[in-house]
């Protein structure tokens, strides 16, 4: 879309040009105005600009409730810094995404077009911040769900190793990526003003290729959940429950595609594009996929404060079907006494005791671990089982004892 109406413009200049008979250097174009209520509008595009203005909206509102959460409950870690800064590049975006739509008559049918040609610089620069904000956006919002992640179930070694690899994999990608969109042309100028001598990268190819990355690691992170979800011995309806709301990023993959389409049909259009290849706002979709990453990272994170607002809608239960048996310790020579059970709790507690379930995992499992993890987010899930069998000799004397049983799983 931004490249339909620079070409218009300077076909329109071209021609007025050859209509003059004036065989000499057409004269500079004027400046953009920078009125924005100046430009002709539609139905179409009025409700475009409604969605660049809503979802980042809807992003600040999400991510200032954890912020909140997390403030008050002193549980900050990386993962929320790294989604504020997705947020405030969301704004930042959202702001030059509604010029760019106006100055580039994005949504506007082709016949609402000025007459007048004018200097396209100033859209062409809008355009340009807009696709430098686009991938750190995405590259943020995934490492901030994989630093969740990571302090959910890093206590697993493959788990985290995977995790860190994500990580690094995804943050290597966002600079990669930033590099190339920063010298799409060479120099820089040259991506708003084509008259400048040098050269630029095949910029559908290349967002093509950078489109593709980001929906491999969208499939990459969304497997994490699936995987730390799956292995907990917990009734089959709530893992479900659990892998969507840990997964409900999905949607953005699917917006992802669209996206990937859309660029796709811009930079290698049909034959006949169609009268009016203007009127369209899939532009807007960047936009949509960008702050739908930003709000479903956010939201597992919400679930302490919806729960403590909401506590009959947002309480999560192991139900009747869950599998799993309370265990403890026992102090004294009880006989036959068999006790299994599972915890995940706060190394300085272990010692106090071991009668959770995975329940209490649950229950904690989108509060960010302010209940099952101590201030330094170290997490340690121990499996024990005590068998004692009776010693028919003298209580004095030593005799044969079942050994003492003793998993811990870090």
């Amino acid at each position: 879309m931004a490249r339909l109406v620079p070409l218009a413009h300077q076909g329109l200049s071209l021609l007025l040009t050859r209509q003059s008979g004036d065989e000499a250097a057409p004269p500079e174009l004027p400046q953009q105005s920078l009125d924005l209520s100046s430009y002709p509008t539609t139905g179409l595009q009025q409700f475009g600009l409604c969605i660049i203005i809503l979802f980042p909206a809807l992003s600040v509102l999400f991510v200032g409730l954890r912020t909140y959460s997390r403030a008050t409950t002193r549980t900050f870690g990386v993962d929320d810094y790294f989604i504020i800064a997705a947020a405030i590049l969301a704004v930042a975006e959202a702001v030059f995404s509604y010029a760019m739509m106006k100055l580039q008559y994005i949504g506007v049918h082709a016949w609402q077009l000025p007459t007048t040609p004018s200097d396209p610089t100033r859209g062409m620069i809008l355009n340009y911040v807009v696709v430098l904000l686009y991938n750190p956006e995405l590259g943020l919002a995934k490492s901030s769900v994989l630093f969740f992640l990571l302090r959910l179930g890093g206590h697993e070694p493959r788990l985290r190793r995977l995790i860190q690899v994500l990580n690094w994999f995804n943050m290597a990608l966002l600079v990669a990526v930033l590099f190339a969109s920063v010298f799409t042309c060479v120099p820089v100028n040259k991506y708003w003003d084509r008259d400048v001598p040098g050269v630029c990268n095949a910029e559908g190819y290349q967002y093509l290729v950078t489109s593709g990355l980001t929906i491999l690691t969208n499939v990459l992170v969304l497997s994490v959940p699936v995987w730390i979800v799956v292995g907990l011995q917990i009734a089959r309806k709530l893992k479900v429950l659990l892998i969507c709301v840990l997964c409900s990023g999905i949607i953005v993959t699917v917006f992802s595609i669209l996206r990937m389409h859309a660029i796709y049909s811009l930079y290698y259009p049909p034959r006949d594009p169609g009268p009016d290849p203007t009127y369209d706002i899939r532009f807007v979709y960047s936009t949509v996929e960008c702050n739908l990453a930003i709000i479903t990272a956010t939201i597992p994170a919400l679930h302490r404060l919806m729960r403590q607002w909401f506590p009959r809608f947002f309480h999560i239960t192991s139900g009747p079907g869950a599998d799993y048996q309370h265990g403890g310790y026992s102090s004294g020579g009880s006989r036959n006494l068999h006790a299994i059970g599972g915890s995940a709790k706060p190394l300085k507690d272990l010692k106090s005791s071991v009668g959770h379930s995975p329940g209490t995992w649950l229950n904690s499992l989108s509060n960010s671990e302010e209940d099952i993890l101590a201030k330094d987010g170290i997490t340690r899930t121990t499996f024990v089982q005590i068998t004692f069998e009776h010693n028919p000799g003298p209580a004095s004397e030593t005799g044969p004892r079942r050994p003492l049983s003793y998993g811990t799983k870090y």
